[in-house]
C-alpha cells in the first residue's frame, strides 16, 4: 500500500482494505494478564460461564491491535501527527486465533482553522470476523494530519 503524502489525498467515503490478521491465544492471555485481567480474558474454563461462552480478547487489545496494524501498514505514517479522541464499540466478541479483516474509511476531513499546514481526519476502523462477518470493533478516531 502506498503511503499518503497529505491529508488532502483523503476524501469522505474513501475506503482502504488493510488486510487480515488474528490475535494469537498467548498474546490474548499476555495482554489480559497485564492490562485487563478479567476472567473471560484469562481463564478458559471460567470463561465458559461468561456471557461470551469462552475465552475472548480484551476490547482494549482489539483496539490496540487495530492501531498497531494501521501504523504498520504505512498508509498514514508520513502524515499522522497525533490522535485526538475516539468513539468506539465492540459489538461482538473476538475469540483468540480468529481472523479479522480491517477496513479503514474516511468519515470526515476538515482543515485546521489555526494551522493551515494541518487538518483533522475522522477515520472509521472496522474489524470484522472473517468466519462470520461479525463486527468486533467499530471506532471513529480523530487524527491530526499534515496537509
Amino acid at each position: 500500500m502506498e503511503p499518503l503524502n497529505s491529508l488532502d489525498e483523503l476524501t469522505p467515503g474513501q475506503e482502504f482494505d488493510l488486510g487480515r490478521y488474528a490475535l494469537p491465544r498467548q498474546e490474548v492471555l499476555d495482554f489480559a494478564g497485564k492490562y485487563d485481567p478479567q476472567y473471560f480474558h484469562l481463564d478458559e474454563e471460567a470463561a465458559k460461564t461468561s456471557i461470551f461462552g469462552g475465552l475472548v480478547a480484551s476490547g482494549l487489545h482489539t483496539l490496540s491491535s487495530a492501531i498497531g496494524h494501521l501504523v504498520r501498514s504505512g498508509l498514514i505514517g508520513r502524515i499522522n501527527l497525533a490522535g485526538g479522541g475516539m468513539e468506539l464499540a465492540w459489538p461482538a466478541p473476538l475469540p483468540p486465533d480468529t481472523e479479522v479483516s480491517f477496513t479503514l474509511s474516511v468519515v470526515e476531513i476538515r482543515p485546521s482553522r489555526s494551522k493551515p499546514e494541518m487538518g483533522i481526519a475522522k477515520l472509521r476502523y472496522l474489524l470484522r470476523r472473517v468466519d462470520n462477518g461479525a463486527v468486533v470493533l467499530d471506532a471513529v478516531a480523530t487524527h491530526f494530519m499534515k496537509r
